[in-house]
């Protein structure tokens, strides 16, 4: 469908800019996040754009370049997106409209840095990323960025343990879609999409390609991470998901379950 017959057929959501944007960091279910949310009637987008948000036209260009592959939905609301990489700037005005909706998610260090890690492996070995110290720069680093934002736009966000998402997912998904304001929940299950598992859109795994939420974890304990890398990037994870709990409008973290409003 063209942007033009988007307008056509969905004029509130493609010429209102409402947004839901999820920060978080690589390997964190994101993809996961983002089939969830995006099979909400109420939402348009489920994958990353892999683009920066500076300005009003920033979020014109995320509408052009969704709508040219994608048919609108007829009672969407909200355009999602979702930002994992400092190269991608997000302008804290943007966060700040009073129609945007911003989403922090943090997963634990031991396994993200090691699925992180595989992933590079077997992408390119070339790239710090790869390497123990190229992916725990990345984490660390990616970790104080999100701190920084939420610190920048106040307590007006949602903060999330990535593993609530499998844990406590029920619950977590009901959370979150009473501070939306939705008028149902986020499914627990969900459909797959033209580009999951496709090109740059995320997990490429038959776990996301199933449409349900999997307790299995993968096993990554043929990749070592010295000790204290490690132990750097848990004390950064205890620092920052604390700051980003506890300045949260809203939050679901694993030793509070039912903690919802701040």
């Amino acid at each position: 469908m063209s942007f033009i017959k988007s307008v056509a057929q969905r004029p509130s959501l493609v010429l209102r800019h409402r947004n839901i944007f999820l920060l978080s960091h690589m390997r964190a279910n994101t993809s996961l996040f983002g089939h969830l949310i995006g099979s909400h009637p109420w939402v348009e987008g489920y994958y990353e754009m892999h683009i920066g948000y500076y300005s009003w036209k920033s979020l014109w260009r995320q509408k052009l370049r969704h709508f040219a592959n994608h048919d609108a939905k007829p009672d969407a609301r909200y355009m999602f997106d979702k930002v994992l990489h400092d190269g991608h700037h997000v302008a804290t005005p943007i966060l700040l409209r009073p129609e945007t909706r911003t989403i922090f998610m943090l997963r634990e260090p031991d396994q993200s840095i090691r699925s992180l890690i595989a992933l590079y492996r077997q992408r390119n070995l070339q790239l710090p990323e790869a390497t123990p110290e190229g992916a725990t720069s990345y984490y660390v680093g990616r970790l104080a960025t999100l701190t920084e934002l939420a610190r920048a736009i106040g307590p007006r966000y949602f903060y999330m343990d990535s593993e609530c998402l499998i844990s406590a997912s029920g619950e977590s998904l009901a959370s979150l879609s009473n501070w939306l304001g939705f008028d149902s929940p986020i499914p627990a299950e969900y459909g797959t999409f033209a580009n999951t598992g496709r090109g740059k859109s995320g997990d490429h795994s038959a776990r996301l390609r199933s449409g349900k939420i999997h307790a299995a974890r993968s096993d990554y304990t043929e990749i070592q991470v010295p000790d204290a890398l490690m132990q750097q990037a848990r004390e950064a994870y205890a620092t920052h998901r604390r700051t980003l709990s506890e300045g949260a409008e809203a939050r679901r973290v694993l030793d509070a379950p039912s903690a919802q409003a701040a």
